[in-house]
């Protein structure tokens, strides 16, 4: 019997929060952890936001994508409550699991925010890492995740008015999609697969949002289209990619279009293929989840410098290639189309950081083992 057990508090979120769980139910098949799952009905309303200049508001919403979770080490009967935060905007933040947790692992992590919240509040507000969304063989109680996401999405639609039935039917199929999408999550084997390239593929297959409502998006958008475009002109014969077809990439930027696949099986497959690839920034600087995978698959990394604070950082030159501009973008892939063991050794120290701080069983146990203070073991 091991002698720690994480109880994870569904609902969940299904897509980000299946890092924080496979490396969790991979950890109770390594014998190391007892995980258990409980319904929780809680509302865990209130969002605590800073601004530039260290002023803190508050507004009664529920911060999206927050998880909580209690570590128990059974033999002293201590508890620990911990949050994790995979929201894409470093400024906000849940109150309920600042106040209540004893630790806070912030995907989208940036110093001056979390010490302007420090003096106020309970939990210890810490960097979580890269994630991505990754699945287990080894779940189990995987209907009480769905059951939760279904009750809380029907109870916070229960307004007795006419338009509850609409509600209530609206709330039911947008549940219904986001499990069946959360289905589209690949095996983390996928991941832990990796075969050196061969050619000189250079991939940046990326997406546009679902509005370009906001000056962030449109933004993100045009400097997509602007690059994908330049990777067309300057590497004709060696270029993959493009917008995955939207209503949005088709109506604006459908001469941009991709010519990878999009189903994520076949897209990992051909990512494997490549030797180079590009990333860019997502909504709010936040790090997307195709940095963990270019990673994982030991890639030639050319990218946008993460404004992400992470617990151990990407080292320019060494896991990665920074470019600051368009040019320094084509000079950066030129420069190691040229330089075979400038290619290998990104190559290899990038697979080399995703063994040893982004796999969800490695960063999962890091975590645990902060909070513990020491080494996760099965005695």
């Amino acid at each position: 019997m091991p002698r720690y057990t994480v109880i994870i508090h569904t609902p969940q979120e299904l897509n980000h929060s299946s890092y924080i769980q496979t490396g969790l139910f991979e950890l109770e098949q390594q014998g190391l952890l007892l995980v258990k799952v409980q319904l929780s009905l809680k509302k865990n309303r209130g969002t605590l936001t800073v601004d530039e200049k260290g002023t803190i508001s508050k507004t009664t919403r529920a911060q999206p994508k927050t998880s909580f979770y209690t570590l128990i080490d059974t033999a002293s009967k201590k508890r620990m409550h911990f949050a994790t935060d995979l929201y894409d905007f470093a400024e906000h933040f849940s109150e309920p699991a600042l106040q209540q947790c004893d630790f806070y692992f912030k995907r989208n992590y940036d110093e001056r925010y979390a010490s302007a919240l420090r003096p106020i509040v309970k939990a210890q507000i810490l960097p979580s890492g890269l994630t991505f969304r990754v699945a287990t063989t080894h779940i189990l109680k995987e209907n009480k995740f769905k059951i939760g996401l279904f009750l809380t999405t029907i109870l916070g639609n229960i307004k007795f008015d006419r338009l509850l039935l609409r509600r209530l039917i609206n709330a039911i199929n947008t549940s219904i999609r986001h499990i069946k999408k959360s289905r589209e999550n690949r095996i983390i084997a996928r991941f832990e697969t990796f075969t050196p390239f061969l050619g000189e593929i250079i991939m940046f297959q990326t997406r546009c949002f679902l509005h370009e409502n906001t000056a962030d998006a449109k933004q993100i958008h045009l400097q997509r289209y602007r690059l994908i475009k330049l990777l067309r002109k300057h590497f004709p014969e060696n270029f993959m990619g493009g917008f995955i077809p939207s209503k949005v990439a088709r109506e604006n930027y459908g001469d941009a279009l991709t010519n990878v696949p999009t189903e994520p099986e076949a897209y990992l497959d051909a990512m494997k293929k490549a030797r180079i690839v590009v990333y860019t920034r997502g909504l709010a600087n936040s790090p997307a989840w195709k940095m963990a995978e270019y990673l994982s698959q030991g890639k030639v990394i050319i990218a946008e410098p993460l404004t992400t604070e992470l617990p151990v950082p990407l080292t320019d030159g060494k896991e990665v290639l920074y470019f600051h501009n368009d040019a320094e973008l084509i000079d950066n892939i030129q420069r190691v189309l040229a330089d075979r063991h400038l290619a290998d050794s990104l190559s290899k120290n990038a697979r080399s950081y995703f063994e040893d701080y982004v796999h969800p069983v490695k960063n999962v146990k890091r975590i645990l083992e902060l909070m513990l203070n020491k080494p996760l073991s099965q005695s």
